[in-house]
């Protein structure tokens, strides 16, 4: 096996587990995806060769480096969906639902813009980045 090809994997999914860990499972992802494929972009005949080295064969099949990666994709995928429905569930929550009616007067400046359903969505999003609980609507 090339070992320069075993370290240049074991250090992407370091750094992929690294920011799925302590950053977001959403960003570690993302680049899991975009680190390849900005790669190929950028130097794509390095990147075509690097993937077509054969690392191993096993009764006949050939294992390359393209596989490897695929192998480490499924991986991290399935971890980062199993973080993800978890992270769902537990923030999710079981609360009561009101059954008290709100004045008029409340409702009325409870009014939902375009801007304001944005703009709580967002807020939403950076509680759930930051790992807080958010609180489900009744």
């Amino acid at each position: 096996m090339d070992i320069i090809s075993m370290l240049i994997f074991f250090i992407y999914s370091m750094m992929i587990f690294g920011i799925l860990v302590y950053v977001s499972p959403i960003l570690s992802a993302l680049l899991m995806i975009i680190i390849p494929v900005a790669f190929l972009y950028i130097i794509s005949d390095y990147v075509v060769s690097f993937f077509s080295i054969s690392q191993f064969s096993y009764f006949g099949v050939h294992i390359y480096n393209l596989h490897i990666l695929l192998f480490i994709w499924s991986a991290f995928i399935g971890v980062i969906a199993y973080a993800e429905m978890l992270t769902w569930y537990l923030l999710k929550g079981t609360q009561p639902k009101q059954v008290a009616q709100e004045p008029l007067a409340a409702k009325r400046e409870q009014v939902k813009t375009p801007v304001s359903g944005l703009k709580d969505f967002f807020q939403k999003l950076y509680k759930i980045l930051k790992g807080e609980k958010i609180k489900a609507k009744p």
